[in-house]
């Protein structure tokens, strides 16, 4: 008498099918937060930004990484200042990725979720007292820890 499997195919296409679905919730979480720590830092509604440019809430966005690859990013969309004014670069957006891309590239192992605010004067506008990612950040590591925890118990009841 002998143990018999009851799944169709090899376990080791069973332990990658398993995998693959364990990184795709991993990729989805990071995304999720990801969102939610842009939206909350993109907020229109921000009475503490005065938009000169549109450039610092156009540098806003997140870039998920595996193993120092990207893998996804948010929309770094342009953000047209309340005022036009003739000359303004809108550069905010392409300088908010690069950042995101440079910081998320080095690191070369695991999973990794950039938030960007990538204008080079953000840390002038948050040492002001304006909140440009600090509530994001702050949302973001409460939201991950629910996030991982969710997986946790996804996976553990993936085997009861």
């Amino acid at each position: 008498m002998g143990v018999k499997a009851k799944f169709k195919g090899s376990i080791d296409n069973v332990l990658k099918a398993f995998l693959n679905e364990v990184e795709r919730q991993i990729i989805e979480s990071l995304c999720r937060v990801g969102e939610e720590a842009v939206s909350l830092a993109r907020r229109p509604h921000a009475k503490d930004w005065q938009d000169q440019t549109g450039n610092l809430r156009s540098s806003v966005g997140y870039v998920v990484f595996k193993d120092g690859v990207q893998i996804r990013q948010s929309a770094f969309e342009t953000v047209p200042p309340k005022v036009n004014r003739e000359g303004t670069k809108f550069t905010g957006a392409k300088e908010g990725l690069r950042l995101a891309q440079e910081v998320g590239s080095s690191h070369k192992e695991g999973y990794t979720l950039v938030v960007v605010a990538g204008m080079n004067y953000a840390v002038h506008v948050e040492s002001k007292g304006r909140d440009v990612l600090t509530s994001a950040e702050k949302q973001a590591e409460k939201l991950i820890a629910r996030e991982l925890a969710d997986l946790i118990t996804n996976i553990k009841n993936a085997f009861k």
